[in-house]
Formats: C-alpha cells, sequence, structure tokens
C-alpha cells in the first residue's frame, strides 16, 4: 500500500507584525516562525520546519540535493525554509500512515517558485514508463485542474491500495516565493491537498 510515514514529509523539499498574519492583509513573506504559527492557527495537524533543501528546477526537469553537496552551483537554489503539515480531514490510517502529504517550499525569489511547480507538473505529464528510455511511452495520467496531475489511475480496490484509492494524485503550484506540493491517492484527498497548499500559500506570501 503506498501510503506515507507519520508524520507525512515530502522528500525526493524577517519579523512581520501579529495583524499581518491571516488571510485578506498585505504583507511581506512570513518568516519561518510566522508560517509555523499560521498553519496552528489555521487549524493544519503537526506542522513543522524540516530541513532545507537545494532545487534545480528548469519548468521542465527538476533535481533535489543536500544544500551542501552543490557547493556554489548556481543551477540550484536552497530554499529559506520548508514547512510540512496535515489535515485533520484526512487523518492517519490505523497503522499510524498517512493518507497525504503536504509542504510548503520558500524560496529567495519567486521564479525558482514558478519553475519547479511547472516542472513538476511536466514531469507528471511525461514520466516514462521506462526511466531508461525517456522519450518511450509516458505512464497514463489524467488532468485533474493547473494544478493537479492524476498518476497510475487505477479502479477502486485494486491489488495493494486501499478500497477508496483511485491513483497517485500530485499537486503542484506557485503562489510569489512559496512552492506548494503535495500527493493524495484519491481525488476526495486531492481536494484537500489543494485547497490546503493554496490556502496556506497564499497566507504566506502575503
Amino acid at each position: 500500500m503506498r501510503r506515507w510515514a507519520a508524520p507525512a514529509v515530502v522528500a525526493a523539499l524577517g519579523v512581520v507584525a501579529a495583524g499581518c498574519l491571516g488571510a485578506g492583509s498585505q504583507h511581506a513573506t512570513l518568516s519561518a516562525s510566522d508560517a509555523l504559527a499560521q498553519a496552528r492557527k489555521d487549524g493544519f495537524v503537526n506542522p513543522k520546519h524540516v530541513r532545507s533543501v537545494a532545487w534545480r528546477c528548469d519548468g521542465k526537469t527538476w533535481d533535489q540535493a543536500r544544500p551542501d553537496a552543490v557547493g556554489a552551483d548556481a543551477h540550484f537554489v536552497v530554499s529559506n525554509y520548508d514547512l510540512v503539515f496535515d489535515d485533520r480531514r484526512a487523518p492517519l490510517e490505523s497503522d499510524n500512515t498517512a493518507r497525504i502529504a503536504m509542504t510548503v517550499v520558500v524560496f529567495p525569489d519567486a521564479d525558482t517558485a514558478r519553475r519547479c511547480a511547472d516542472a513538476l507538473v511536466y514531469q507528471s505529464m511525461h514520466s516514462p514508463t521506462d526511466p531508461s528510455n525517456p522519450t518511450g511511452p509516458h505512464i497514463p495520467y489524467k488532468v485533474i485542474d493547473s494544478t493537479t496531475v492524476e498518476m497510475h489511475p487505477h479502479a477502486p480496490g485494486a491489488p495493494g491500495a486501499f478500497p477508496e484509492d483511485t491513483g497517485d494524485y500530485n499537486t503542484m503550484l506557485a503562489r510569489g516565493r512559496v512552492f506548494g506540493l503535495g500527493f493524495a491517492h484519491n481525488e476526495p484527498d486531492a481536494k484537500i491537498v489543494r485547497e490546503d497548499l493554496e490556502r496556506l500559500a497564499a497566507e504566506i506570501d502575503g
């Protein structure tokens, strides 16, 4: 069963006045501590910071590396901070595995966030069935909307999947300097992921 160990972590990732926290305000991108406070205020489950990652994204391809492994390579950009969180609407399974996984990554600039979102959308739509033959047949996919792509679609109750699972739903979006990335295994959970990422990314971006 393809799930994630809890707490859900996506892997391979200034002080603002208190009055600026929350939807509908205009402010600079939230600091790491204020973003964590906002996630808690929103009622998200188990929000926490995780170690920053170096990303290389060109709009069609992407890669990750440890910041100490890229040195002065200008193609990689190290995130300012990464925040993972869950939603009580998609509670953990009885064996403590997570049904969804979500993270927001805050970069030094908006261009990097956009390139990474575009790259993961592109890769979700162009993933080869055989990694050794990148120009060969692609894994079947379905575009749910501009942010979400369903891969590996299957009927509910397929072998090795939970009864409610219908595929792998990848959600990727950018809002200013904020890159949101999430995963689910059915469309209702993917809707939760999309709503949560859009909300928190907008609040952090300001």
